[in-house]
């Protein structure tokens, strides 16, 4: 259960990148994939200037998971949120942001948003081979094979779910 939360919150972020992927670019993107984006007027109405650009923005900021961290703490939530589901979900949404931060060169969000428009551009990219693209795709795929061999691990061999520590 932690990790399905946690991983909510990571992918947030990028749900209005896919609506405006959808909005934008519709059926072409399921048959032509990243070449039915064919310019980069495109691309900036998908992630910035389009109606999802805003929701982008605000999502991608440190503000407001920071600001619900805090929050959390302030009201004592953890005394009645247990398993800390909203606390992981919290956590996976600004993980996703500090990656964001670290693997963007060309295309970074502001990220304090709407307190300031700064960004910074990263000298690691998470696609363009310019900027350890490549290195970064392999370091990123190699801890994802990783953590699904140590997922699978746990519930082969001991026979038990990570998440509530019973038996399967």
């Amino acid at each position: 259960m932690v990790l399905a939360v946690s991983v909510t919150g990571a992918v947030l972020p990028d749900l209005p990148s896919f609506v405006a992927t959808s909005y934008f670019v519709g059926a072409d993107f399921l048959w032509d994939g990243w070449s039915a984006m064919y310019s980069e007027e495109m691309l900036d109405a998908i992630y910035f200037t389009g109606p999802f650009g805003g929701a982008g923005s605000i999502l991608h900021s440190a503000v407001p998971p920071g600001l619900l961290v805090i929050l959390y703490g302030m009201l004592r939530l953890g005394r009645r949120d247990t398993r800390k589901i909203v606390l992981w979900f919290l956590l996976g949404w600004v993980g996703h942001t500090i990656a964001d931060f670290l693997t963007h060169v060309d295309d970074a969000r502001p990220l304090f948003w709407p307190i300031t428009d700064w960004t910074w551009s990263s000298p690691v990219s998470y696609y363009n081979p310019r900027y350890y693209g490549r290195e970064f795709w392999l370091a990123e795929h190699g801890l994802m094979l990783l953590t699904i061999l140590w997922l699978l691990k746990g519930k082969v061999v001991g026979g038990t779910d990570r998440d509530t520590g019973g038996k399967l």
